[in-house]
């Protein structure tokens, strides 16, 4: 007999002064199911989710009707941490859950708030570090870490009570190719345990041939296709399972009487990140700047800030670079999004036909900080379409971007090169696809290939992603079996 893990019955939730949330929401899930939740930025995901993990109404004020229910316990019965012995969460922002500064501690911190003794935590410590190839990451500060790091470090501390439910929160938008395919390799073993797993996101690619369900949500309503191959065959645009087959148009170059340097960087050294790099950056290209996570890609981006200095070489830039940072919350300071917008540029008119543009017009008068993480990203990318800077870089611009979103976000990105230069750091191989004049892959803190990207240089892209899957995911990923 099929074990029950979650039911939902006629589960609805409506945030205090909104009419926004999920609806009337039915639904089982299985021990050992992976359930992949997936629709629109907006659409309810990460809703549904904290009503899941008991964030709602725990935290969350709006009005929750309806039943969960998990391994047939109601969870209005349940305290908040006897669920979190149940239900394991990664959320979209890492740094949002992390209770130390130190890897180390981290892992350890929930064993130590339910009494175990050092010896089992000592244990299950090992266990992690194995399961989830956290040999380099060990000890180290967590907020020193690149954002796919950390996200290993969220991921492997969900599993410390070994809970039986694991929720997902766009897993994959801060993790490199290697990274992704490795947390597919994760879920899939934790499907073999038995475990259930609930992943909210826009990637797939990663979960191919690992997807029991899909729960597909549309403003706050849920439609469930009964397997994988239903959902491939929706009028849903999937984002390909397979992204090396995608058929993507390549960016139309500018002559290059039309570009000029806005920025260089010569023989530069940076701690032990960055190894004499060398780069030019020119107006009228898109440049993306691809590599596994801990390569040295944001450091490189700091620098061209000038908010960190080289060890030895220099950097010149034609003004200061507007920085579109990969976590909105350190770049969000206006009451409104509309306000939000006034604060790179004061014109009524722009402002009104950019939030148009990325739909965002109903959300204007809204703070940043309520908006979903996808929606924080296109006001970010509303900031670059405003600003007026010879040289514009983004980290990693698509992360919460559906793909609707990500395709009205690479036609800007593309138009932003007319007027500046733009430096994209992205693991996203579709939105490269879409943008990319030049790619530039960073190393271990060298930058190893630069190209222009055609027909004829492809496969090199291709070849790049495959490299980065083998040595992020082959060489540091040891799953034992019963382990």
């Amino acid at each position: 007999m099929v074990q029950k893990m979650i039911r939902a019955d006629a589960l609805s939730f409506e945030y205090k002064d909104s009419s926004e949330g999920i609806h009337d929401i039915d639904f089982e899930i299985n021990k050992g199911e992976v359930i992949l939740l997936t629709g629109n930025s907006g659409c309810g995901k990460s809703t549904l989710l904290r009503c899941l993990n008991g964030l709602i109404p725990t935290i969350t004020e709006g009005n929750l009707q309806g039943e969960l229910f998990i391994n047939e316990k109601n969870y209005k019965d349940l305290k908040m941490h006897e669920l979190n012995k149940e239900i394991g969460s990664v959320f979209q922002n890492p740094r949002s859950q992390f209770f130390t500064d130190n890897t180390t501690s981290e892992l350890v911190f929930p064993m130590e708030n339910y009494g175990y003794s050092k010896a089992m935590m000592q244990q299950k410590l090992s266990d992690l570090v194995r399961t989830f190839g956290l040999e380099k990451l060990m000890d180290k500060n967590i907020f020193l870490l690149s954002s796919g790091e950390r996200q290993m470090v969220a991921l492997a501390s969900a599993l410390t009570m070994d809970q039986q439910v694991v929720l997902f929160d766009e897993p994959s938008a801060n993790l490199d190719y290697g990274n992704a395919m490795k947390l597919g390799q994760i879920i899939r073993w934790l499907k073999e345990r038995g475990i259930s797993v609930i992943v909210a996101d826009h990637r797939f690619y990663y979960l191919n041939g690992i997807i029991d369900r899909v729960f597909f949500m549309e403003k706050g309503r849920l439609h469930i296709y009964v397997d994988e191959v239903a959902f491939k065959k929706s009028g849903y645009d999937t984002r390909s399972f397979d992204i090396f087959s995608l058929d993507v148009p390549f960016v139309q170059k500018l002559a290059e009487s039309e570009k000029s340097v806005c920025a260089s960087v010569q023989n530069v050294a940076y701690k032990n990140i960055l190894k004499n790099v060398n780069l030019e950056l020119k107006k009228g290209e898109v440049a993306v700047l691809v590599g596994n996570n801990g390569a040295g890609k944001t450091t490189l981006a700091k620098l061209l800030c000038k908010s960190i200095k080289p060890d030895s070489g220099s950097v010149k830039t034609d003004g200061l670079p507007f920085f579109i940072m990969q976590d909105p919350d350190y770049q969000l300071f206006g009451t409104s999004a509309e306000n939000e917008l006034s604060l790179v540029k004061k014109d009524a008119g722009k402002i009104s036909e950019t939030l148009e543009y990325l739909g965002l017009d109903e959300y204007k008068n809204a703070h940043p900080f309520e908006l979903s993480g996808g929606q924080k990203q296109r006001l970010q990318i509303g900031m670059a379409m405003l600003c007026d800077r010879e040289l514009i870089i983004f980290d990693e611009p698509t992360s919460g971007l559906d793909v609707s979103s990500m395709q009205k976000v690479s036609e800007k990105v593309v138009s932003l090169r007319k007027k500046s230069g733009v430096l994209v750091i992205s693991h996203d191989y579709e939105f490269i696809r879409h943008v990319a004049d030049r790619v530039i892959y960073l190393n271990e803190g060298r930058i190893e290939k630069d190209f222009v990207l055609s027909s004829k240089t492809l496969g090199e892209l291709n070849g790049i992603f495959e490299m980065m899957q083998k040595e992020s995911a082959d060489a540091d990923f040891i799953i034992k079996k019963g382990a």
